[in-house]
């Protein structure tokens, strides 16, 4: 009898462990965001839609802090963790959005630019900021280059407190600003890239979905949702510039099963070539823009989908 329920205790315990370490093995997390320059940037319709499916049971929405420990192998997250991150100084914020996603129980990081604090009655002032950080939402910058050491000290002066995270106003990371963000301090820093995140990624080159605007559909908000990052190695050009257009844009895969197709800005599907069972060659058309997008996805097993994006200025 002492045999069987330990043959029984242990089998629960098993299934328990393995089914717990299905979920966390992944180690990912997918970062919405949300872009507001002027108050028709955000529909509280969309919201609302967007809203609903996040408080879904599927989901599981962490914050900004929980991104520094899963980059630093310091926690594990559940399959389907979901940030969410606002990236806006109007007063639209403080007015209608806090409010719509407090009541849903829905914690987001809000960047905001500090130069523009109190500039006008459009924008928030720095008791606006105080009161949303006394209430439990996590601040971050977004700044440019030219201004981030002026911001982050601003910042820390109003707030009294340090910065943790960032987004680069340019969307495309610098060595410069890279090398000011780690004498800060600051943990994180997020780019314009596409794609979920993944705890294999540099901290200061972390990617976001951008979910508003055109961007908005909730069809597309679920797909992004569930994705996982494609995850690759040696990517090719290792610089934040282009110099070569089209470039010689590649990657080696983690899984050679997960061969991508891969998409640009220019509208364009672009040319993959495998190399060795799992080095990618992207080859693209010429990029007109300052601005050079590739974005590879593929499917797993189970049909998830795999995405890795990249962004490059372009040298003219």
């Amino acid at each position: 009898m002492i045999s069987l329920i330990f043959k029984i205790t242990f089998f629960f315990t098993f299934f328990f462990i393995s089914n717990l370490y299905s979920k966390v093995t992944l180690a990912n997390i997918v970062v919405i965001s949300y872009e507001s320059f002027n108050n028709k940037d955000f529909n509280i319709k969309t919201i609302n839609d967007h809203i609903y499916i996040l408080t879904k049971k599927k989901y599981f929405i962490f914050s900004t802090n929980n991104i520094v420990n899963l980059i630093n192998n310091s926690e594990s997250l559940p399959d389907y963790s979901v940030a969410i991150v606002i990236s806006s100084n109007n007063k639209q914020i403080i007015d209608s959005i806090w409010p719509i996603f407090s009541k849903a129980s829905l914690a987001f990081t809000l960047f905001i630019d500090p130069y523009l604090i109190n500039r006008d009655k459009t924008y928030m002032s720095w008791d606006d900021i105080n009161k949303l950080k006394n209430n439990g939402i996590e601040i971050g910058i977004r700044s440019s280059s030219r201004n981030i050491i002026n911001d982050i000290n601003l910042y820390k002066n109003k707030l009294n407190i340090d910065p943790v995270s960032y987004i680069y106003k340019e969307g495309i990371w610098s060595k410069k600003v890279i090398e000011i963000l780690d004498n800060n301090n600051i943990k994180i820093a997020f780019t314009d890239n596409s794609g979920p995140i993944s705890k294999n990624m540099e901290k200061y080159k972390l990617s976001r979905f951008n979910v508003s605007g055109k961007f908005s559909d909730t069809e597309r908000l679920e797909t992004v949702l569930d994705a996982l990052p494609l995850e690759i190695t040696d990517i090719l050009p290792q610089e934040n510039t282009i110099i070569d257009n089209p470039p010689l844009y590649g990657f080696t895969l983690t899984d050679e099963k997960h061969i991508p197709q891969c998409y640009t800005n220019n509208k364009n599907k672009a040319d993959v070539i495998i190399i060795n069972k799992n080095r990618v060659e992207v080859r693209t058309k010429f990029f007109s823009g300052s601005k050079a997008r590739i974005n590879c996805v593929s499917k797993n097993a189970n049909n998830r989908l795999l995405w890795h994006g990249s962004l490059y200025w372009v040298k003219k």
